[in-house]
Protein backbone atom coordinates (compact mmCIF):
# COMPACT_ATOMS: atom_id res chain seq x y z
CA UNK A 1 0.00 0.00 0.00
CA UNK A 2 0.98 3.40 -0.68
CA UNK A 3 0.94 6.50 2.34
CA UNK A 4 -1.88 6.97 1.58
CA UNK A 5 -3.82 4.17 0.95
CA UNK A 6 -6.31 2.14 3.61
CA UNK A 7 -6.99 -1.66 4.15
CA UNK A 8 -10.85 -2.14 3.49
CA UNK A 9 -12.81 -5.79 4.13
CA UNK A 10 -16.04 -5.78 2.77
CA UNK A 11 -18.78 -8.50 3.26
CA UNK A 12 -21.33 -9.04 -0.15
CA UNK A 13 -21.88 -11.51 -2.86
CA UNK A 14 -20.29 -10.85 -6.22
CA UNK A 15 -21.52 -11.47 -9.64
CA UNK A 16 -20.71 -12.50 -13.14
CA UNK A 17 -23.26 -10.51 -15.35
CA UNK A 18 -24.17 -10.76 -18.94
CA UNK A 19 -25.65 -7.51 -20.03
CA UNK A 20 -27.83 -7.19 -23.62
CA UNK A 21 -28.66 -4.07 -25.53
CA UNK A 22 -32.28 -4.60 -26.25
CA UNK A 23 -34.77 -1.30 -28.30
CA UNK A 24 -37.25 -2.22 -25.52
CA UNK A 25 -38.35 -4.42 -23.40
CA UNK A 26 -41.58 -7.07 -23.70
CA UNK A 27 -44.14 -8.77 -21.56
CA UNK A 28 -45.11 -11.00 -24.97
CA UNK A 29 -43.20 -14.21 -25.89
CA UNK A 30 -40.50 -12.92 -28.47
CA UNK A 31 -37.26 -12.95 -30.18
CA UNK A 32 -35.12 -10.17 -30.24
CA UNK A 33 -31.74 -8.71 -31.69
CA UNK A 34 -29.55 -7.43 -28.79
CA UNK A 35 -27.77 -4.00 -30.08
CA UNK A 36 -24.97 -4.60 -28.27
CA UNK A 37 -23.57 -6.90 -25.41
CA UNK A 38 -20.82 -7.26 -22.52
CA UNK A 39 -19.86 -9.21 -19.79
CA UNK A 40 -18.30 -7.84 -16.20
CA UNK A 41 -18.16 -8.42 -12.32
CA UNK A 42 -21.16 -7.09 -10.33
CA UNK A 43 -22.49 -6.71 -6.68
CA UNK A 44 -23.17 -3.93 -4.47
CA UNK A 45 -19.70 -4.33 -1.97
CA UNK A 46 -17.65 -6.06 -4.76
CA UNK A 47 -17.93 -3.08 -6.97
CA UNK A 48 -17.21 -0.66 -4.47
CA UNK A 49 -14.54 -2.40 -3.35
CA UNK A 50 -12.92 -2.69 -7.12
CA UNK A 51 -13.66 1.58 -7.00
CA UNK A 52 -11.26 1.74 -3.64
CA UNK A 53 -8.67 -0.85 -5.14
CA UNK A 54 -8.82 1.34 -8.10
CA UNK A 55 -7.82 4.19 -6.04
CA UNK A 56 -5.04 2.50 -4.13
CA UNK A 57 -6.89 0.66 -1.77
CA UNK A 58 -5.66 -2.89 -0.39
CA UNK A 59 -9.54 -4.41 -0.51
CA UNK A 60 -10.15 -7.97 0.05
CA UNK A 61 -13.88 -9.19 -0.03
CA UNK A 62 -15.30 -12.09 2.11
CA UNK A 63 -17.86 -14.04 -0.34
CA UNK A 64 -18.63 -17.53 -1.21
CA UNK A 65 -19.07 -18.73 -4.98
CA UNK A 66 -20.22 -16.01 -7.27
CA UNK A 67 -23.96 -15.71 -8.69
CA UNK A 68 -24.94 -14.73 -11.82
CA UNK A 69 -27.05 -12.72 -13.85
CA UNK A 70 -28.33 -11.71 -17.16
CA UNK A 71 -28.97 -7.66 -17.56
CA UNK A 72 -31.57 -6.41 -20.45
CA UNK A 73 -30.68 -2.80 -20.75
CA UNK A 74 -33.43 -1.06 -23.13
CA UNK A 75 -31.39 1.36 -25.84
CA UNK A 76 -32.89 4.80 -25.30
CA UNK A 77 -32.94 5.50 -21.34
CA UNK A 78 -30.30 3.01 -20.37
CA UNK A 79 -33.23 1.05 -17.69
CA UNK A 80 -33.08 -2.25 -16.66
CA UNK A 81 -34.55 -5.66 -16.05
CA UNK A 82 -32.49 -8.46 -14.20
CA UNK A 83 -32.82 -11.86 -14.08
CA UNK A 84 -30.39 -13.52 -11.54
CA UNK A 85 -29.20 -16.85 -9.87
CA UNK A 86 -28.26 -16.47 -6.49
CA UNK A 87 -25.34 -18.75 -5.31
CA UNK A 88 -26.49 -21.67 -3.66
CA UNK A 89 -22.91 -21.66 -1.58
CA UNK A 90 -23.67 -21.27 2.54
CA UNK A 91 -22.35 -18.11 3.95
CA UNK A 92 -18.87 -17.80 4.43
CA UNK A 93 -16.51 -17.97 7.91
CA UNK A 94 -15.33 -14.90 8.69
CA UNK A 95 -12.00 -14.58 9.87
CA UNK A 96 -10.67 -12.19 12.58
CA UNK A 97 -6.75 -11.74 11.16
CA UNK A 98 -8.57 -10.19 8.27
CA UNK A 99 -9.36 -7.22 10.19
CA UNK A 100 -6.18 -6.84 10.92
CA UNK A 101 -4.32 -3.44 9.78
CA UNK A 102 -8.16 -2.55 8.83
CA UNK A 103 -9.56 1.00 8.24
CA UNK A 104 -12.89 0.18 7.64
CA UNK A 105 -15.52 -2.65 7.28
CA UNK A 106 -17.86 -2.45 4.55
CA UNK A 107 -21.47 -4.59 4.24
CA UNK A 108 -24.41 -4.32 2.91
CA UNK A 109 -26.12 -7.34 4.64
CA UNK A 110 -25.71 -9.99 2.82
CA UNK A 111 -23.88 -13.06 4.63
CA UNK A 112 -25.36 -11.96 7.82
CA UNK A 113 -24.21 -14.15 10.11
CA UNK A 114 -20.86 -13.71 8.56
CA UNK A 115 -21.32 -9.99 8.82
CA UNK A 116 -22.62 -10.14 12.88
CA UNK A 117 -19.22 -12.25 13.47
CA UNK A 118 -17.27 -9.46 11.60
CA UNK A 119 -18.91 -6.08 13.29
CA UNK A 120 -18.13 -7.97 17.01
CA UNK A 121 -13.95 -8.28 15.82
CA UNK A 122 -14.51 -4.42 13.91
CA UNK A 123 -15.90 -2.98 17.09
CA UNK A 124 -14.16 -4.91 19.24
CA UNK A 125 -10.75 -3.00 17.65
CA UNK A 126 -12.42 0.12 17.07
CA UNK A 127 -12.67 -0.06 12.92
CA UNK A 128 -15.13 1.96 11.19
CA UNK A 129 -18.12 0.07 9.89
CA UNK A 130 -19.89 1.57 6.47
CA UNK A 131 -23.32 0.12 5.14
CA UNK A 132 -24.90 0.30 2.00
CA UNK A 133 -28.41 0.42 1.94
CA UNK A 134 -29.66 -0.36 -1.70
CA UNK A 135 -33.33 0.10 -2.70
CA UNK A 136 -35.61 -2.80 -2.34
CA UNK A 137 -33.33 -4.18 0.40
CA UNK A 138 -34.12 -3.16 3.66
CA UNK A 139 -35.61 -5.83 5.97
CA UNK A 140 -35.72 -6.37 9.72
CA UNK A 141 -33.04 -9.16 10.19
CA UNK A 142 -30.35 -6.69 8.85
CA UNK A 143 -31.24 -3.63 11.00
CA UNK A 144 -28.91 -4.41 13.95
CA UNK A 145 -26.08 -4.06 11.22
CA UNK A 146 -27.63 -0.91 10.10
CA UNK A 147 -27.26 0.32 13.72
CA UNK A 148 -23.78 -0.98 14.27
CA UNK A 149 -22.24 1.20 11.44
CA UNK A 150 -20.42 4.56 11.22
CA UNK A 151 -20.69 5.39 7.85
CA UNK A 152 -24.19 4.62 6.34
CA UNK A 153 -24.95 5.44 2.53
CA UNK A 154 -28.34 4.48 1.65
CA UNK A 155 -31.15 4.94 -0.98
CA UNK A 156 -34.34 6.88 -0.22
CA UNK A 157 -36.38 3.57 -0.44
CA UNK A 158 -33.98 2.04 2.22
CA UNK A 159 -33.96 5.32 4.48
CA UNK A 160 -38.00 5.32 4.39
CA UNK A 161 -38.06 1.49 5.93
CA UNK A 162 -35.94 1.81 8.45
CA UNK A 163 -36.72 4.89 9.52
CA UNK A 164 -40.59 4.27 9.23
CA UNK A 165 -41.03 7.96 7.57
CA UNK A 166 -41.24 9.63 3.97
CA UNK A 167 -39.78 12.83 4.96
CA UNK A 168 -36.11 13.20 4.57
CA UNK A 169 -35.26 15.80 8.12
CA UNK A 170 -37.48 13.08 9.96
CA UNK A 171 -35.42 9.83 7.94
CA UNK A 172 -32.32 11.66 9.04
CA UNK A 173 -32.83 12.45 12.59
CA UNK A 174 -33.87 8.73 13.29
CA UNK A 175 -30.87 7.32 10.92
CA UNK A 176 -28.25 9.43 12.52
CA UNK A 177 -28.36 7.67 15.78
CA UNK A 178 -24.78 6.89 17.87
CA UNK A 179 -22.91 5.10 16.62
CA UNK A 180 -23.58 7.16 13.00
CA UNK A 181 -20.56 9.85 12.07
CA UNK A 182 -22.11 10.55 8.30
CA UNK A 183 -25.78 9.23 7.09
CA UNK A 184 -25.81 9.78 2.95
CA UNK A 185 -29.79 9.31 1.36
CA UNK A 186 -29.10 8.72 -2.15
CA UNK A 187 -31.97 9.38 -4.67
CA UNK A 188 -30.16 8.79 -8.30
CA UNK A 189 -30.92 11.30 -10.66
CA UNK A 190 -32.40 13.99 -8.26
CA UNK A 191 -29.17 13.84 -6.34
CA UNK A 192 -27.77 12.91 -2.83
CA UNK A 193 -28.03 14.25 0.46
CA UNK A 194 -25.66 14.31 3.30
CA UNK A 195 -25.38 14.74 6.94
CA UNK A 196 -23.74 14.51 9.89
CA UNK A 197 -24.61 14.65 13.47
CA UNK A 198 -23.45 18.07 14.11
CA UNK A 199 -25.90 19.52 11.90
CA UNK A 200 -23.95 19.83 8.84
CA UNK A 201 -26.09 19.08 5.74
CA UNK A 202 -26.27 19.86 2.06
CA UNK A 203 -27.80 18.24 -1.37
CA UNK A 204 -25.63 16.92 -3.93
CA UNK A 205 -26.83 17.70 -7.13
CA UNK A 206 -26.36 14.43 -9.52
CA UNK A 207 -24.15 14.74 -12.94
CA UNK A 208 -25.41 14.20 -16.27
CA UNK A 209 -24.42 10.91 -17.74
CA UNK A 210 -23.40 11.67 -21.42
CA UNK A 211 -24.37 9.63 -23.67
CA UNK A 212 -26.63 7.71 -21.51
CA UNK A 213 -26.01 3.64 -21.50
CA UNK A 214 -26.44 1.55 -19.06
CA UNK A 215 -27.59 2.71 -15.29
CA UNK A 216 -26.11 -0.31 -13.67
CA UNK A 217 -23.80 -0.25 -10.87
CA UNK A 218 -24.11 3.45 -10.39
CA UNK A 219 -24.65 3.54 -7.11
CA UNK A 220 -22.23 0.96 -6.47
CA UNK A 221 -19.27 2.88 -7.88
CA UNK A 222 -20.91 5.86 -5.78
CA UNK A 223 -19.89 3.93 -2.88
CA UNK A 224 -17.01 3.05 -3.20
CA UNK A 225 -15.87 6.97 -4.93
CA UNK A 226 -17.60 8.42 -1.64
CA UNK A 227 -15.64 5.89 0.43
CA UNK A 228 -12.64 6.64 -0.72
CA UNK A 229 -13.19 10.83 -0.49
CA UNK A 230 -13.93 9.27 3.25
CA UNK A 231 -10.87 7.91 4.42
CA UNK A 232 -8.58 10.04 2.49
CA UNK A 233 -10.26 13.09 4.63
CA UNK A 234 -11.72 15.01 2.35
CA UNK A 235 -14.35 17.67 2.80
CA UNK A 236 -17.62 16.11 2.60
CA UNK A 237 -18.43 18.37 -0.22
CA UNK A 238 -16.00 16.84 -2.29
CA UNK A 239 -16.52 13.22 -1.26
CA UNK A 240 -19.77 13.81 -2.57
CA UNK A 241 -19.14 15.79 -6.14
CA UNK A 242 -16.51 13.11 -6.60
CA UNK A 243 -18.66 10.31 -6.13
CA UNK A 244 -21.98 11.86 -8.66
CA UNK A 245 -19.37 12.75 -11.47
CA UNK A 246 -17.60 8.99 -11.18
CA UNK A 247 -21.01 7.05 -10.67
CA UNK A 248 -22.45 9.47 -13.87
CA UNK A 249 -19.60 8.59 -15.50
CA UNK A 250 -20.14 4.71 -15.16
CA UNK A 251 -23.27 5.16 -17.28
CA UNK A 252 -21.90 6.43 -20.05
CA UNK A 253 -20.79 2.45 -20.73
CA UNK A 254 -22.40 -0.94 -20.65
CA UNK A 255 -21.56 -2.73 -17.77
CA UNK A 256 -21.72 -2.29 -13.75
CA UNK A 257 -17.37 -1.46 -13.50
CA UNK A 258 -17.31 0.54 -16.70
CA UNK A 259 -15.74 3.16 -15.37
CA UNK A 260 -12.67 0.96 -14.22
CA UNK A 261 -12.23 -0.44 -18.10
CA UNK A 262 -11.65 1.59 -20.19
CA UNK A 263 -12.63 5.00 -18.54
CA UNK A 264 -10.04 4.54 -16.17
CA UNK A 265 -8.66 8.01 -16.60
CA UNK A 266 -12.15 9.28 -15.17
CA UNK A 267 -10.48 8.16 -11.68
CA UNK A 268 -8.55 11.71 -12.19
CA UNK A 269 -11.18 13.33 -11.99
CA UNK A 270 -10.77 14.25 -8.14
CA UNK A 271 -11.25 17.28 -7.41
Amino acid sequence: MNADSCKVIGIGAETRDEFFVVPEFSAQERVAEACAHAEDKGGPVATALAVLKAHGHECRLVDGEPAHAVILVRQHDGARQIVFMPSSAPEPLFEPKLLEGARLLHLNGRHENTCRDAVRHAQARNIEISFDGGAGRFRESIRDLFEASHVRIVSRDFAKNCSGSTDLTAMAAKLLQRPAKLLVITEGTRGSHVWMPDGTHFHQPAFKAEPLIDTTGCGDVFHGAFLHGWLSQWPLERCACYASRLAAKNAEGLGGRHVLSKERPTLNLEL
